[in-house]
């Protein structure tokens, strides 16, 4: 039992420990005074806003305890032995110093972090108006500026310093003010930005020669002049109105048709008629687009007034009426030409070129020429209106889609509306000229295959007699069995050249597994390795790629292994040959793919390589020749992945 005159003395060391500090030490200290001073055996502190636990000893269990619950703090002493009730008093009021000493410490703390990281300027002002404190924000932006007053221009709700603006709300305090400065620069600039484009907008659509009415919903929320002036509605009617009500009965189907297309992304140009104010029914071309107004989509509309075209177009209508109705049922294109001008085109040639007739007239015809044509078209044009041919001339014409046709024309001079001019005729002949390519390319191929079949049958047979004739000669069977196994190959040969027949035939590329055609063919060689994988857009002609680049490789580099590499890039399948022999001389790199060339005492035919080129280019590929290091070639073949 501490004596009274201790137990002040304890107190007193004990409150002068109580100071704003570090949480863990001040309670470390605290407890281990208390344990010392009152012969306790265990004390523990809890702080479970900073997730403190502290506990001396760290083990142990003991029979009698007092606690403390206070607002921020838990704690505890404990002992084996009875602890008088007035130890719990003397230590209460210091327990509730303790609590609140921390609480302020943390909640001091929390403050000093939350102005140190906190985006906005905190600036803290005593009764005269003197800055006392400032946050790191405060610092960067007005510089440390602690004794001195608040700067004139954030003196006001906004403040303007160098180039930022920032909103400023002022909070009074007891021994001062809290000024809060938030940077608004962006939506200030944005906030002058949309206010400066709906001006604008405003603008342009006044002076506009169309009407130009924004609606929501089918509702009208905006009109320009022009749209007044066009409809006989003020801007007020209109604004009351829906959309619907101005457009004729007639043409709202169409109207609500091109509305969806505008909500869908598309932006189409269409001819309707609208019904004005004093019930006058007048022709408009109406554009439009999507938009935001407000917030909420809607969608823009410009109409522009064409009833004096449309008027006009009537009566030439009428006029031409018979004309038009033989030149337009004509089962070819037709066109009139005014100075190489379209002045009438028929809807065969509107169809055949995707223009429409408004694009076409007063458009030169020549630059619906493929450019490289054009001079051709020229003259054989010329010589047919003298009448120095009478063949009609074929050629390739842009549609406006890009698309490039086939045409046959046939063009005769005339007089239109008393000018002279030039009739044509054309004829889509696309189809016709595809075909043609098509037959070329099958035409060359099959010679190609008929020569693949001359060069590698006849390599495989000449092989298969001269070990006949040593079989023969040695009786060797060794030698009977390589005849045999060149006799096959031809026989292999032969039936990849069918397959590659078939597939020439039908102008199809497929998706081949690389390394399955290149482990077949490595079968009939011995020294062929296969690494990777890959796919490729090809078809049986692989194989011939294969035989010719290994046998090329056998033949000329006198290697004794081949090793061929498989790898697949990005967009495209890379095959590797490599041999390890006398390689390629530098020389004859560029000339070893043309046809009929060889070198050397082991050149043969010179179409092994050739024939490669030609197989590898049907595919998309490209091909070529590298130097091995540190010796032999390597010849790369670049496919199209698949």
């Amino acid at each position: 039992m501490i004596g009274k005159k201790e137990l002040v003395l304890t107190l007193y060391e004990l409150s002068m420990l109580i100071s704003p500090g570090d949480p863990e030490k001040l309670l470390t200290d605290f407890g281990k005074t208390v344990l010392r001073r009152f012969n306790f055996s265990c004390f523990c502190a809890e702080v479970p806003v900073i997730n403190l636990n502290i506990r001396i000893p760290e083990k142990g269990e003991f029979q009698h305890c007092i606690e403390f619950s206070g607002k921020i703090l838990e704690i505890r002493f404990c002992r084996d032995e009875k602890i008088p009730p007035e130890y719990f008093k003397a230590l209460k009021p210091l327990l509730e110093k303790l609590d609140y000493t921390l609480e302020y410490t943390i909640l001091s703390k929390e403050k000093e972090d939350m102005l140190r990281k906190a985006p906005d300027v905190v600036l803290f002002l005593d009764k005269e108006e003197k800055i006392v404190e400032m946050n790191e924000a405060a610092r960067n932006v007005l510089g440390d500026i602690v004794g001195e007053k608040l700067p004139d221009e954030c003196r006001g709700e906004i403040c303007e310093h160098d180039g930022r603006i920032y909103s400023i709300q002022t909070y009074e305090t007891f021994t001062g003010s809290i000024v809060v400065g938030r940077d608004i620069t962006d939506r200030v600039r944005l906030e002058r930005e949309l206010k400066e484009r709906e001006q604008l907008f405003r603008t342009l659509s006044e002076v506009s020669p169309a009407g130009i009415i924004v609606h929501q919903k089918g509702k009208i929320v905006f009109a320009n002049d022009m749209a007044e002036r066009l409809t006989g509605y003020s801007k007020e009617e209109l604004t009351e109105m829906s959309v619907w009500d101005i457009i004729h009965p007639d043409y709202r189907k169409t109207a609500e048709e091109m509305l969806k297309r505008r909500v869908m992304g598309e932006r189409p140009v269409y001819e309707l008629k609208i019904v004005r104010k004093d019930g006058e029914e007048r022709w408009v071309l109406v554009s439009g687009s999507v938009m935001i107004w407000k917030g909420k989509q809607a969608i823009i509309v410009a109409c522009l007034d064409i009833t004096a075209r449309k008027i006009l177009e009537d009566k030439i209508k009428e006029s031409e009426e018979l004309f038009r109705s033989i030149f337009n049922r004509s089962p070819v294109a037709q066109c009139i030409l005014v100075d190489g001008r379209f002045e009438l085109v028929n809807s065969v040639f509107e169809r055949l070129l995707g223009y429409s007739v408004d694009e076409l007239i007063g458009k030169c015809s020549i630059e619906l020429v493929h450019p490289d044509d054009r001079e051709k078209v020229k003259e054989n044009a010329i010589k047919m209106l003298k009448g120095e041919r009478t063949q009609p001339y074929s050629f390739r014409v842009v549609r406006k889609d890009g698309k490039i046709l086939w045409a046959y024309e046939t063009v005769v001079p005339i007089r239109y509306k008393g000018k002279r001019a030039v009739l044509g005729f054309g004829v889509d002949i696309t189809d016709l000229e595809t075909e043609r390519k098509k037959l070329k390319e099958l035409t060359e191929m099959l010679e190609l295959i008929n020569k693949t079949l001359r060069h590698d049958v006849l390599n495989a047979l000449t092989s298969a007699v001269a070990y006949l004739e040593m079989a023969l000669k040695e009786e060797n069977r060794e030698y009977a069995e390589k005849a045999m196994e060149s006799v096959r190959k031809a026989v292999s040969i032969v039936k990849n050249m069918r397959a590659f027949e078939k597939a020439v035939k039908s102008g199809e590329l497929k998706c081949v597994d690389v390394r399955e055609i290149a482990e077949e063919v490595a079968k009939n060689f011995g020294n062929v390795e296969v690494y990777g994988e890959g796919r490729a857009l090809a078809d049986d002609g692989l194989r011939s790629v294969f035989e010719n680049i290994i046998q090329n490789a056998v033949i000329h580099s006198g290697t004794d292994k081949i090793k061929v590499t498989i790898e697949e890039g990005e967009d495209y399948c890379e095959i590797r040959v490599a041999d390890y022999g006398r390689g390629v001389p530098e020389e004859i790199k560029h000339r070893i793919f043309e046809e009929g060339f060889k070198y050397g005492e082991t050149g043969q035919t010179g179409l092994g390589l050739f024939i490669v080129r030609k197989i590898v280019k049907r595919y998309g590929g490209e091909i070529w020749v590298e130097d091995n290091r540190p010796r032999g070639s390597v010849f790369v073949v670049r496919l199209r992945k698949c």
